[in-house]
């Protein structure tokens, strides 16, 4: 796990646009919804609307410079743990762009009222992860094709996470869809990234 986690800390720094990329794709959306002069209550449908975006766009990339470079390949001819490769690629990607975002929403938005600042940072940080291995998973499936429509397929997956948000969110009802949304936080960063590691075999075959 620590190899992993070292790897993909090289790569963000010796690769800067894995970090300003995103979080100018993010600071963009945000200004764009912020300019439309929408109503007040659809602000932090704003921050949710360009965090969904920008985790879909990034998942493009997740995972493609390793698949085409035949990094992929030599961990499985060398055995490595893949679900350890999954899940420090979600980390560093959690360090140095979700909280980033998580930051500039804040700055632009501030809290939702219902919701205090611990609350509100962890139903956001868990939103992201839940989002992340759905699109990754999306975009491995694609990854072959180099078709990042097919990453769409898994959006009626996330109809009712969608829901979810907009209940917790928008509506301001923190109980019950804060317990639904670990769940499916969990389901995502279990069963999805599992997922995600058995079609990453598949792929290389």
């Amino acid at each position: 796990m620590n190899n992993f986690l070292k790897r993909e800390f090289l790569l963000f720094f010796n690769i800067p646009k894995n970090i300003y990329l995103p979080l100018s794709i993010y600071s963009i959306l945000f200004v764009i919804f912020v300019a439309l002069g929408l109503p007040d209550n659809f602000k932090f449908a704003n921050v949710f609307i360009s965090s969904f975006i920008t985790v879909f766009i990034i998942s493009e990339s997740s995972y493609k410079d390793d698949f085409e470079s035949g990094a992929i390949e030599q961990m499985i001819l060398e055995d490595k743990n893949l679900i350890s490769y999954v899940l420090s690629k979600l980390f560093i990607q959690t360090v140095f762009v979700f909280i980033p975002m998580l930051i500039i929403g804040l700055l632009f938005s501030g809290l939702p009222q219902n919701l205090s600042l611990t609350q509100f940072s962890a139903s956001y940080l868990a939103c992201l992860l839940t989002l992340s291995p759905f699109f990754n998973l999306g975009s491995i499936v694609s990854i072959r094709k180099n078709n990042s429509l097919n990453a769409l397929i898994i959006i009626p997956f996330l109809v009712p996470f969608i829901f979810l948000i907009e209940g917790l969110f928008i509506s301001g009802q923190w109980n019950p869809n804060f317990y639904f949304l670990m769940a499916y936080f969990v389901f995502s960063i279990v069963f999805i990234n599992l997922l995600v590691v058995e079609v990453i075999k598949i792929q290389i075959r």
